[in-house]
Order: C-alpha cells, then structure tokens, then sequence
C-alpha cells in the first residue's frame, strides 16, 4: 500500500514493494515533473532500493522501461547478492581457517597423547614382575582371591 507525503503542498505517493509496476513508473513521472529529472532519479532510485519490487525487477516492460529512463537497478541487485556472497565468503573462510587449524592441532594432540600413554605404560613396566603378569588373566586374578 503506497504511502502519501506532502512537500511544499505537492502530494506524493510512494510506492511499497507490492504497488503494480505502472504505480512505480507514475511516481518517476511525478518526480520528473516535480523536481526535475536528474533529482527525480535520485529519489526514484532511493525509494528502489528501500522499497523496490522484485516482481517489477523480472518484467521486460519494466526492464525496457528502466533502460529507456536511464534507471539502473540491477547494480543495486548485484551489490545486494554480493553482499550476501562476501557474508557467506566470510563463514566459509572462517570454516576454512578452522579446518587447518583442527588439520594441524588434532595429529598434534593425538601424537602427544600416545607418547604420554607409552610414558606411562613404560613407567608402570618397570616395577612389574610375574605376578602382575598374571593379575591381568582371570585364572591369575582367582589365584589371588584363593590366596595362592
């Protein structure tokens, strides 16, 4: 629904996202009429980027129209999707920068961790004898309960 503003007793209407593509085209014409056409551009394109329709942006009578009025929209379109790319450039690169660290840091851990196990095994090792050995079987740990 188009929204009126008065200005210096000159009533506009300015057209929202879901006005007809005619209703866009007669507010450029109400512009040029009123403030002339390189301000009437500025305004237009302004009112375009806040408030534009993307159906009014696929229709060829409407793309002629633009290009026939020197209405250039689609750089609005593409910074807009360039935007969204650079945001989505920066997620991926953080997951990116993740990836080398988790790609380096993770064999690192890994390779720190078996030598602590090794340490620790070699350590419990040397005090061992035959009995310890035969703790670790069943036949061994029953041995120990009878007392033998």
């Amino acid at each position: 629904m188009a929204k009126q503003v008065t200005i210096q007793n000159t009533s506009f209407l300015i057209p929202e996202a879901d006005d007809p593509c005619d209703f866009w085209t007669s507010y450029y014409a109400k512009l040029k009429k009123e403030v002339g056409q390189d301000n009437a551009k500025m305004l237009w394109l302004v009112t375009w980027k806040t408030n534009g329709s993307a159906l009014c942006a696929t229709s060829p009578s409407f793309n002629k129209w633009l290009l026939k009025n020197e209405l250039d929209v689609s750089n609005m379109a593409t910074r807009s999707i360039a935007d969204i790319s650079e945001i989505g450039g920066n997620i991926f690169g953080l997951g990116k920068s993740l990836t080398k660290i988790l790609s380096i840091g993770v064999p690192i851990i890994l390779t720190i961790t078996l030598i602590l196990i090794v340490i620790v095994l070699r350590n419990s090792a040397k005090d061992a004898d035959i009995t310890d050995l035969a703790m670790l079987t069943p036949p061994g740990r029953a041995a120990k309960l009878i007392g033998k």
